[in-house]
Parts: C-alpha cells; structure tokens; sequence
C-alpha cells in the first residue's frame, strides 16, 4: 500500500478522530466523506441491519436512490456475498460472473438508474463474528475508472479502525444494582443484583426468555412488550411495564441504549436497558410484624432501622436515598451492616427473614 504524504496526513487525523469522537451519525458522516476523498470515491452508505424490513441506513447518495435501492435490496448479490463469505466484495470482482445472470442485472439495472457508477466495494461490519451489516463505498459514473488495488489495501486498512470503534461503541456503562443489559430477541445479557433477584421471584432461578415459554408466562409478557418497545421507535407510552408475582408487583422501564439507533440486531450485544423502577407489596405481611422487635433482636441503629424499614416496603437505593437525604453509597453503606448483622446476603432473604421474625402471634 504505498501512500502520499498528505494521505498519510488524512489517514492519521481520522484514526484519531474515530478514538476521540462520540460514535454517532455525524462521525460516521464526516468519516465516510474523508475516505472518499483518500480512494477517490464519490458516494458513501452504513446499512446496518435492524431486524426490520428496512435496515438503518446512512449515505450520501442522491436524493432518489434509497427507494429505489430498498426496492431490489432482496436481490442484492453484493451483500449476498458479503453474508456467504464473510469478506469485502468489489464489484468490478463479479462483473464476468454475474453477466449472464438475469435476477444480478436486475439489481444493477435498477440501482444504476438512480446512481450510475463503475465500481463499489462493500465491506462488512462484523460483530461477535456476525455480520451486522456493511459499509459501501462507489465510484460516480459508468465510465470512470475503477478501483486499484493501492485503493482496495487502503479502504480495508481503513475499515478495520472504524469497526473498531463501532464495536467500542456497543459496550454499555457499567451495570447499576436496578439495571440490566437486553439484546434484540430481548435476552438478558448482565442484570444487577437487584433486578436480578425481581428476575429470579418473576421468572423462576433459570431466567430464560427465549424458551419457548407457555402462553401465561410472565417471561412470555416481558418479552412481547420488549418487543413492542424495540419495533415502536422507542416511544413513551410503551417503554414501561408492571409484572406481578403471588406477593409483589414491579414496576421497570425500559430504555435503548443508543437514541441514535446505531447498534446492530445481533444476537448478544445489548441495544437496550430494563431498569427495575420500583417494587410494591407486602402490606398484608407489615400489618403483623413486631418492628421494635426486629430493631431489638438485631441492634439497629436509628439510620439501619429506616434504611431496613424502607427495603421492607420494596424501596430501591435511589429511592431510600431520595427520601432520607442521603447519597447512594450511604445507603448501600447501611445496607451492607444490616445484612453482617441479620446473616441475610439479599434484600429478597432479607424481607423474607424480618417478616418471619417480626410476626406476631
């Protein structure tokens, strides 16, 4: 691959870019359009599949190209390729293969109309070793040349930094206590340890969503309105959910990772976030406890005996944290010395083990 000096310059500022920069439409943009400039290309495209009928993408091509295009995508063998070998495809590479081919020429014909050009390449965007989707770049007109190989080694050369950074993209922040990570199909992918226990008293110890539960499972429920929440543009209204179990009734909230929509349907990657709002119940259960002797039996202090009381009721953190005047970490600071003084290593262990020792006859 020999390069210019001013390529090199080029090339330098956007693998810098792509490190410094919030991985976003407009990078992708302002990416593309470079690497255009550096292979001598004209038109760009980002086609990332979604799992719906049209798949997320971005480009510069003119104006009347994507109907177009989307009307015969089903016959695209450049993206065919793409998914059967796992490697870029350039065009120019099938033209003798696919001459004689009336449903390939189709394809040509049609896109041609709307976007003549000499050659394009797809490069794939791979993630977890599945193809998420590809990058496309062309050269304008039928008679322009098409590409070197000098040009080829460089777009592939570039392609690996940018993958790079869209994967980097896809790793969501840390897990919270209230949080966890769901992928397209809506399977758990990390779960804190509080949903986690509002999981396991819902949904049994072996938490899988995807098997094949019967028609009134609760998992069948978080499921479709996962779903419902994925294919309805993330609208408010179908982002939260109220799941009963026999003693509590939680409240979640689900939310898209990326507002964006940059994250590929492949299975394993979280695109999205279930957040644990709150939990309500037990009423029946603080009508007959004995508190004070609870607070006795395990020497609460005045701050451990409002926390506990709160966790009684089904409050999170937050909400303890919210209501008391006090941050977050004195909260689970508190929390950490009920459980060494009760034995109890969970909130679930624990609101089960104070209201068998707080009954009344």
């Amino acid at each position: 691959m020999n390069l210019t000096i001013e390529q090199q310059k080029i090339l330098h500022a956007l693998i810098a870019k792509l490190y410094a920069s919030p991985f976003n439409e407009l990078l992708i943009r302002n990416i593309s359009s470079k690497i255009c400039d550096l292979i001598d290309a004209n038109y760009f495209g980002l086609t990332l599949l979604s799992g719906r009928s049209v798949p997320h993408f971005i480009d510069n091509n003119p104006r009347d190209f994507v109907p177009i295009y989307f009307s015969v995508a089903n016959e695209d063998f450049l993206m065919d390729s793409i998914i059967s070998n796992h490697r870029d495809c350039i065009l120019q590479n099938l033209y003798a293969k696919v001459l004689h081919e009336p449903d390939k020429q189709n394809f040509i014909n049609t896109v041609q109309t709307a976007r003549p050009i000499s050659d394009i390449a797809y490069l794939p965007v791979v993630v977890n070793g599945n193809i998420a989707g590809h990058w496309a770049f062309g050269r304008a007109g039928l008679k322009s040349p098409v590409y070197s190989q000098d040009q080829l080694e460089l777009l592939r050369f570039m392609s690996l930094f940018v993958n790079d950074a869209f994967q980097r993209s896809l790793i969501p922040p840390p897990l919270e206590d209230e949080v966890a990570y769901l992928d397209y199909r809506g399977n758990i992918i990390g779960q804190g340890v509080i949903i986690k226990e509002a999981f396991d008293r819902l949904f049994g110890k072996n938490l899988i969503l995807t098997n094949n539960p019967s028609h009134n499972d609760l998992r069948t429920v978080f499921r479709k309105s996962f779903a419902t929440f994925i294919n309805g543009n993330f609208k408010v209204g179908v982002d939260t959910l109220v799941l009963r179990s026999l003693d509590f009734g939680y409240n979640f909230l689900f939310s898209v990772l990326n507002p964006e929509n940059l994250q590929p349907h492949v299975k394993g990657i979280p695109i999205a976030s279930v957040r644990l709002l709150s939990r309500e119940g037990i009423k029946e259960a603080q009508e007959v406890i004995d508190w004070q002797r609870i607070v006795n039996m395990y020497s609460f202090t005045p701050k451990e005996e409002d926390i506990a009381l709160k966790i009684l009721k089904g409050k999170m953190n937050k909400e303890i944290a919210y209501d008391l005047g006090i941050d977050e970490g004195t909260v689970k600071w508190h929390t950490h010395s009920i459980y060494e003084k009760t034995g109890f290593r969970s909130r679930t262990q624990l609101v089960i083990g104070l209201t068998q020792t707080g009954k009344t006859n």
